[in-house]
């Protein structure tokens, strides 16, 4: 009788492991779907014109300062909301830094005053018809993805694209925004930082990244915000402005970026850090690596080269930028 009892506990266990493993999928896949799709990090303006009306949808504008606000409110998308990189302070002062994430209770209240919440669907949108700052509204975009809001996209070519095509609809005034509810989530493996930059120099486990101007990498130019010229030892050169489109209102394709990674000797496949003086031109390489050539782990070391060079005993070396 002992095998059939034998036989009876293995059918028993069988249906019992069987049962968890469903249990855990069904979990896995409410849980999936209770936290919403993971956006692309690019759409078009034709995208944006699509689903302009789509509940839960927050399109912000970006903007460096408050100042320009009457360009906004001149022309802009429909339902959009204006923001001021600066002047909303999205980025703050902070332990001697002139410009580092703020703590999360601080960068809670900066999203929610421009109407996002966790459950939102949200496209950033570079400002001006002219001239905007793609750096500052991946900056926003990186601040967002820290935070935990996946649902997020840049829309490619800003308003500069939107206000050039007749067939777009262009709001004029200002729409104030409702304020959202937003509780951070805030993800760590999105951040370097100077320990972890430091610790690199000695196992170069991550290649590291300029986003600087050449002249600045190459030490020919120091910005006020440093306390020495140059850059930190082994760091490659990607100037931010060589991933843009000639009116540096968009971002390459794949292709471009990837061309332009070559040039610079960047490795698609190793994981990297990208820094600059104040993790502002930092965030447009992170983006262009991490979102557009899918380089595993790129990591924004957001002190960058304002923290890294108040060290006196960290060294900075003179570059040879391929650019």
């Amino acid at each position: 009788m002992q095998p059939n009892h034998a036989k009876s506990g293995i059918k028993i266990n069988l249906a019992t492991t069987i049962s968890a493993v469903l249990a855990l999928t069904l979990s896995g896949l409410c849980a999936a779907e209770a936290a919403g799709p993971v956006a692309p990090p690019l759409v078009t303006p034709a995208w944006v014109a699509a689903h302009l009306h789509t509940p839960g949808m927050v399109i912000v504008e970006v903007y460096d300062f408050d100042k320009q606000k009457p360009a906004y409110a001149k022309e802009h998308i429909p339902g959009a909301v204006f923001t001021g990189f600066l002047s909303d302070h999205w980025r703050i002062p902070m332990n001697g830094l002139p410009f580092v994430l703020p703590p999360e209770a601080t960068i809670a209240k900066v999203i929610e005053g421009v109407g996002i919440s966790n459950d939102s669907r949200v496209i950033l949108v570079p400002g001006g018809a002219v001239k905007g700052d793609f750096p500052a509204t991946t900056r926003i975009y990186w601040t967002l993805r820290m935070e935990g809001m996946n649902n997020v996209s840049i829309m490619n070519g800003g308003d500069h694209a939107w206000l050039a095509n007749p067939k777009d609809v262009v709001a004029t005034g200002d729409l104030a925004p409702a304020v959202g509810k937003f509780t951070p989530h805030y993800d760590a493996g999105l951040l370097a930082t100077r320990s972890m930059v430091q610790a690199d120099l000695n196992t170069h486990k991550f290649q590291l990244v300029d986003a600087r101007p050449a002249k600045q990498y190459d030490g020919k130019v120091k910005p006020g915000v440093d306390k020495k010229a140059g850059t930190i030892p082994g760091a490659l050169n990607l100037p931010f402005s060589v991933v843009l489109t000639a009116d540096h209102e968009g971002i390459m394709d794949r292709a471009g970026v990837e061309g332009a990674m070559k040039k610079a000797g960047i490795a698609t496949g190793k994981p990297t850090y990208t820094f600059c003086n104040t993790g502002h031109l930092a965030s447009l390489d992170w983006f262009a690596l991490r979102e557009i050539a899918h380089v595993p782990d790129v990591k924004l070391y957001s002190g960058s080269m304002s923290e890294w060079t108040r060290d006196a005993s960290l060294p900075v070396v003179d570059g040879k930028s391929a650019f």
